[in-house]
């Protein structure tokens, strides 16, 4: 559960550093995109093997990512003592948290999939005897 919990600190830290470079026309729909990717790479490195540890992993990327981009963008605008924008709800705002936990879901699963596919490390050679002393 320790590898998950880091697994899903280091997905969050890497979604953050995909948000800051992803072009900003991709469109309100696709905002797990940057989440989906970090988790599958962050189960991947971490190698974990089981569905849970990669849900706890994914769900973790996911609602740090959501949670901490929400709040930064709520305290700017509380900082400039400017108002919310207001926005029409349509059919893709209430959609879209439902389309984050289901890819969040599918995340974990290709992540998990993707770490049991890894070859594992190469063992090293039986050590060989010590050396004989000089004569």
């Amino acid at each position: 559960m320790d590898r998950s919990i880091r697994a899903g600190i280091s997905g969050f830290t890497l979604a953050i550093i995909i948000n800051l470079f992803l072009p900003i026309s991709l469109g309100f729909f696709f905002v797990f995109i940057p989440s989906f990717l970090a988790a599958i790479i962050a189960i991947y490195i971490s190698r974990l093997e089981t569905l849970r540890d990669g849900l706890v992993a994914a769900f973790m990327t996911y609602i740090f990512n959501d949670g901490i981009l929400g709040t930064i963008s709520l305290a700017t605008l509380y900082v400039a003592n400017e108002p919310y924008p207001s926005f029409d709800i349509d059919v893709l705002t209430i959609f879209s948290p439902m389309v984050s936990a289901v890819t969040s879901v599918i995340a974990a699963y290709v992540g998990v999939r993707l770490a049991k596919m890894m070859k594992p490390a190469r063992e090293l050679p039986p050590s060989l005897p010590p050396p004989l002393p000089p004569v």
